[in-house]
């Protein structure tokens, strides 16, 4: 497909998916979102037609017919279980959140949200078919700042689409808008137009724990085999290294370390706040997920687990305290870093250094508008090479967006994480003292875990757990918490994380 019908293809799907996320009539947004929703796969052929993959696939005509009516069925199964049960959507979307399949695409292996991809479409049909329960309108009484991150997501999005215009291959731009912007748009809204109560919030932490479980179970059972699944260079890596990095279910090790930081920060918050049955299981959950975080290597996890859970010590205690624990743990990093072995920081990093310093060489030679979108690995590429087993993508994400977007990326970006962190530390009623709506609270310290993981593997908008976190904070009613929040300090504050049923 030529690449300028390509890129309107593309910004016509933006646009789609950015005023869905910006216009408050419901009908009109559902419309929006299905066209972006239907556009997304076009683009993805278009831009693989001639590929390997779509060859067999054009050379199988019998075979599409049957893949596609499989996939009709379980979407219309799924659609009819929503529309009887709404609230099983937000619990499934959750649930399926880490979940991707490994198949070979576009000539080359990709990690695709499959299972995410059909209970959206499930909820897409249901929301067609009573959108009064599956796609309400969003709460109101929000704050500017918590309004506004709807529509700065729709601006992003378009800006990215936008600067796609000017690189080399719109291929990797294709991906990221049609894999992961656009679906996962539809990942926000939906979780926007649930009507979270008490026990919806429990439900919801208790699929993360039995997930999480599960997960740092397959990777004990890694561990102790020394066999791994799917990932070709964590295997050679193994074998390489004196010590044995897990990958559970997961591709790579550093997203199963998110994933498991992302729900140990939850398990503290119940810890912290819940009632005391409540906080031993969380504390037990906790120890198992932490030793498997250990066995991922994954410094960068451990990092956004470390910053997670200091905002939660600001948020139950104070900044005094927070202070002394920010202290404490920068003295233990510290003492982590210098006791590094042979080869260094680069070396125990896996090069990520080499990358910081030549992403921002490539971001100074075009600081205003960067490269384009979805550019950085072919320039790093044809500027420093890439030998065999090295990677050439950015693992921190404001340097791939200052290489690709420029300062008019960055000051998205940078939009995209004070706006909603600030709006969050309001709604929470964060100040010196310990916060007055924990759960909010909580969803800003997992917040932020997500933000310092991004500097260490990038991947922020790209992750869907970004999504939800961000469809969290507008979707919590925050109002109504805050009246029915005990005063700090109580056990029982068990309502923080899983408020009383009847809350809307």
């Amino acid at each position: 497909m030529d690449s300028l019908a390509l890129w309107i293809g593309m910004l016509t799907a933006a646009l789609a998916a950015a005023a869905a996320l910006w216009l408050p009539d419901r009908r009109t947004a559902l419309a929006a979102l299905t066209m972006a929703m239907l556009l997304a796969p076009v683009l993805i052929a278009a831009d693989n037609w001639n590929s390997k993959q779509f060859l067999d696939l054009r050379d199988s005509p019998a075979l599409l017919a049957v893949a596609a009516a499989l996939g009709a069925a379980l979407i219309a199964a799924g659609a009819a279980i929503l529309v009887r049960h709404p609230r099983l959507l937000p619990l499934a979307l959750i649930a399926v959140l880490p979940f991707r399949i490994p198949l070979d695409f576009g000539g080359s292996s990709a990690n695709l949200l499959l299972p995410l991809y059909a209970v959206l479409a499930a909820g897409l049909v249901a929301a067609w078919v009573r959108p009064e329960r599956v796609f309400a309108e969003a709460p109101s009484g929000r704050s500017r700042l918590i309004a506004a991150i709807s529509p700065l997501l729709a601006v992003v999005v378009v800006l990215y689409t936008l600067q796609g215009a000017y690189v080399d291959d719109l291929g990797t731009a294709v991906e990221n808008l049609c894999f992961f912007f656009i679906p996962f748009a539809a990942l926000f809204l939906f979780l926007v137009a649930t009507p979270w109560d008490g026990r919806l919030l429990r439900m919801m932490v208790v699929v993360l724990a039995i997930e999480g479980l599960v997960f740092a179970l397959v990777g004990f059972g890694q561990f102790a085999t020394g066999e791994l699944f799917w990932n070709q260079k964590v295997i050679d890596g193994n074998e390489a290294h004196a010590y044995f990095r897990v990958n559970s279910l997961f591709f790579d090790p550093n997203i199963m370390g998110r994933y498991l930081a992302i729900t140990m920060v939850a398990l503290a918050a119940v810890a912290t706040w819940g009632l005391r049955r409540d906080a031993l299981r969380a504390s037990a959950a906790f120890a198992v997920l932490l030793a498997a975080l250990v066995l991922t290597f994954s410094q960068t996890s451990i990092l956004a687990l470390i910053a997670g859970l200091l905002a939660l010590v600001l948020a139950r205690w104070g900044l005094s305290r927070a202070v002394l624990a920010s202290a404490a743990a920068l003295a233990a990093l510290a003492l982590a870093v210098f006791g590094l072995g042979g080869g260094g920081l680069t070396a125990e990093t896996t090069g990520r250094t080499g990358l910081v310093s030549g992403g921002l060489e490539i971001a100074g030679d075009r600081p205003l508008t960067g490269y384009g979108s979805g550019s950085f690995a072919a320039q790093f590429t044809s500027r420093f090479g890439a030998a065999d087993g090295i990677a050439v993508e950015s693992h921190t994400e404001p340097i791939t967006v200052a290489a690709e977007q420029g300062l008019i990326g960055l000051i998205g970006y940078a939009a995209l994480l004070l706006v909603p962190a600030l709006g969050l530390w309001r709604s929470a009623g964060m100040g010196l003292g310990p916060a007055r709506v924990p759960i909010v609270a909580t969803v800003l310290a997992a917040f932020v875990a997500m933000i310092v993981h991004s500097f260490g593997y990038a991947a922020f908008l790209s992750d869907p757990i970004t999504w939800t976190l961000l469809a969290l904070a507008v979707a919590l009613p925050t109002r109504r918490l805050v009246a029915a929040t005990p005063a700090p300090g109580g056990r029982e504050a068990a309502a923080a994380i899983a408020p009383p049923a009847g809350i809307a």
